[in-house]
């Protein structure tokens, strides 16, 4: 069972938190007593849900609230103090708790993220040991927030494009197995007595529309193990892997995927680099956020000629990471001093072409979609009705 334990310092004079394990409150007192500490509270921690530890801590709120107490002059132990008073006891709490102690131990602030039991991310972690030699972690912060807010704001605006041609798809899947398996098994019964009548694609819909209703148990069966295999393949991402590999192989895509990807990476280096961050150590971690294995190594090959002494500019293009327009704003950007500057104008831009791409996409796919699933059902109406048709001729 985990305590939550206030122990008073007499050589700071300051008291601090901290979880510890134990089968009861006076176990865990006697034995932190016999250390030599001085217990003022032992009491038992809030069980918490069984929950990724990413969902159950935000981790822009966090920063924007810290940077809110920051801006209006308190310590960073003192914010994060405040904060986890404000949230109680739930996992949040304890998330605070245990960076507090680590900043009471002397920690710099990004070793207490770094060592946290909630992964934070490595861009936050660089940017506050960058932040924290210069004592501007408020502005790190503020930085850092509005960079998420931007990436947020993308992933929001692309699966928002995504529900509409999935709602349609999903209703015109619905619409066709309950045809499928109810309307077609009863309508086929009319045409018993016409069987040598029945033309060849009519056959073939009363065969998959009799399979359908004799199996309907299966079938949901079926289709709702699907739906559960699809879900755990996008909690464990192996859905999105998978959907990108698939679009991946159409050129079009593959070539605005890539720009996706490179719009966060110039947008990581330009907060890296105004967290003091050279070019050389900014480039592997922006590296991470490339998912294509080519676009990686060109980074890789890209830093190594930077390290060589190379211009960024010049290393960029070299393999192939920068267009005419986008390697003529770099070298603006290395003439001026304004480097960081100069990134986040690429990034935007690439970001504005990408949303284009997609509302142009989401424009033809929605009737496109529309039009596909009207001609599916038709079909099915149309090959119900067919033998009616010629009995109809032959009178």
């Amino acid at each position: 069972m985990q305590f939550t334990v206030r122990i008073f310092d007499a050589a700071t004079a300051a008291y601090a938190e901290r979880q510890v394990e134990g089968e009861s409150a006076q176990e865990v007192r006697q034995a932190l007593e016999r250390e030599g500490a001085t217990v003022l509270s032992v009491t038992a921690a809030a069980r918490r849900l069984a929950l990724p530890r990413r969902a159950q801590f935000d981790v822009v709120l966090f920063c924007d609230e810290l940077r809110t107490l920051l801006s209006s002059g308190m310590s960073l132990v003192e914010a994060i103090d405040t904060l986890s008073t404000k949230d109680g006891a739930g996992f949040k709490h304890v998330v605070l708790l245990e960076i507090k102690q680590r900043l009471l131990e002397g920690k710099p602030f990004s070793s207490a993220l770094e060592l946290n039991q909630v992964r934070f991310p490595l861009l936050l972690v660089a940017s506050m040991r960058a932040s924290e030699r210069s004592s501007r972690i408020d502005e790190a912060l503020d930085e850092f927030v509005a960079y998420e807010k931007v990436g947020r704001e993308l992933s929001k605006k692309i699966i928002s494009a995504a529900i509409y041609p999935a709602l349609v798809v999903g209703f015109g899947m619905l619409v066709t197995l309950f045809m499928l398996s109810y309307v077609v098994p009863r309508f086929s019964r009319v045409y018993e007595d016409f069987a040598n009548t029945i033309s060849t694609p009519t056959r073939i819909l009363i065969g998959v529309g009799g399979f359908f209703g004799d199996h309907l148990p299966l079938v949901l069966a079926l289709l709702a193990g699907l739906v559960t295999a699809t879900a755990l393949a996008y909690r464990g991402g192996q859905l999105q892997a998978a959907t990108l590999w698939l679009l991946g192989r159409f050129r079009l895509v593959r070539y605005y995927l890539r720009l996706y990807q490179l719009s966060r990476i110039f947008q990581t280096m330009s907060m890296l680099l105004k967290g003091g961050f050279t070019i050389s150590d900014a480039i592997p971690l922006a590296r991470n956020l490339a998912f294509d294995a080519g676009l990686q190594e060109q980074l890789a090959a890209a830093r190594l000629l930077v390290n060589e002494g190379r211009r960024m500019s010049a290393a960029f293009a070299e393999h192939g990471l920068t267009d005419n327009v986008t390697v003529r704003l770099l070298q603006v950007g290395e003439r001026s001093g304004n480097l960081e500057r100069t990134m986040e104008i690429i990034a935007q831009t690439y970001r504005q072409e990408l949303m284009l791409f997609i509302e142009r996409t989401t424009r033809i796919a929605e009737p496109l979609l529309l039009m596909v699933v009207g001609v599916m059902i038709g079909a099915i109406i149309v090959l119900m009705y067919m033998p009616v048709f010629d009995l109809a001729g032959g009178i």
